[in-house]
């Protein structure tokens, strides 16, 4: 099946430099992209598209099912088909807004479920995303922004991002099928909850408490370990950990930093003590990792 890619670059401080452009054939299915700059902006829609919003500079709120839900750095918040938003910018901002055709959001998860089925409901959950979906939004920002931006690029980078949205929408509706409630909105709000200490627990790093987590999710530090294991097969501190593991050994493969800097990032005090925990957990130490990947 062939797609289009649509690019609207709206600037309402500088209308002379907005721009829009098409790519692909007229008829096709469309991947549009919105990449707006503006002050004290508000509104909102139904939007017939699986969108992905993201706030590149500055800070929005987007008020959606009666919550609202503040967009800043790496977070991003996912709305369904036909879900209305309303949308508030109080100071300079850019947004950075994906729209994807039912036909290939709907061909993204099957070829990574194999079920048949389209796309399903996607609990609404605002966060920072996973770094492989930020790392392809970044690029197809990135390509958007050039000059003269190619259609190709913009179409393959659209697709990558989608695969991506599809893959964290997978993961979560495994998180939420285990959570310990009968009800959907039930396990929705549950799952809002542990990505509310998620981020809590990836924005503290070694610094973080069992206390400070649940008070993010508002749950008692009984509840979110009873649903934190549930829905993650570990408890928040050690679900933590394991992710900056997985982070360290990330910067390892894609980049040049010093290990010892990785280290302390990662909240370990000692060169030593990181190659112990990430040798038990990955079975070679930072150096051989680092060094099989190049």
């Amino acid at each position: 099946m062939e797609f289009a890619v649509r690019l609207d670059q709206p600037d309402v401080h500088l209308p002379g430099k907005s721009r829009r452009m098409a790519f692909g054939p007229q008829e096709a299915p469309v991947f549009a992209i919105l990449n707006g700059r503006g002050t004290h902006f508000e509104g909102g829609a139904d939007e017939a598209d699986l969108s992905l919003k993201w706030i590149a500079a500055g800070a929005a709120e987007y008020r959606t099912e009666g919550r609202a839900y503040r967009l800043a750095g790496t977070e991003q918040l996912t709305l369904n088909r036909d879900q209305p938003y309303r949308m508030r910018m109080q100071a300079p901002s850019e947004s950075f807004v994906t729209f994807f055709p039912k036909a290939a959001a709907d061909a993204a998860w099957q070829t990574q479920t194999r079920n048949g089925e389209p796309l399903p409901e996607i609990p609404t959950v605002a966060a920072a995303s996973p770094v492989a979906l930020q790392k392809r939004l970044v690029q197809l920002r990135d390509e958007s922004l050039r000059a003269r931006p190619s259609g190709e690029r913009l179409l393959e980078l659209s697709c990558a991002v989608l695969n991506e949205l599809v893959s964290m929408a997978h993961m979560r509706r495994r998180h939420a099928l285990r959570l310990p409630a009968l009800r959907k909105t039930t396990r929705d709000e549950l799952l809002r909850r542990l990505v509310r200490a998620e981020s809590y627990l990836a924005d503290l790093g070694a610094k973080a408490t069992l206390a400070g987590a649940a008070q993010a999710a508002a749950l008692s530090p009984f509840h979110l370990i009873r649903v934190f294991d549930a829905a993650f097969g570990q408890t928040p501190l050690a679900y933590a950990a394991a992710k900056r593991l997985e982070r360290a050994r990330d910067l390892l493969i894609d980049s040049d930093t010093a290990i010892a800097d990785i280290a302390l990032a990662a909240g370990y005090e000692s060169r030593n003590a990181f190659d112990r925990a990430f040798a038990r957990r990955y079975r070679m130490t930072p150096g051989a990792t680092r060094s099989a990947s190049r």
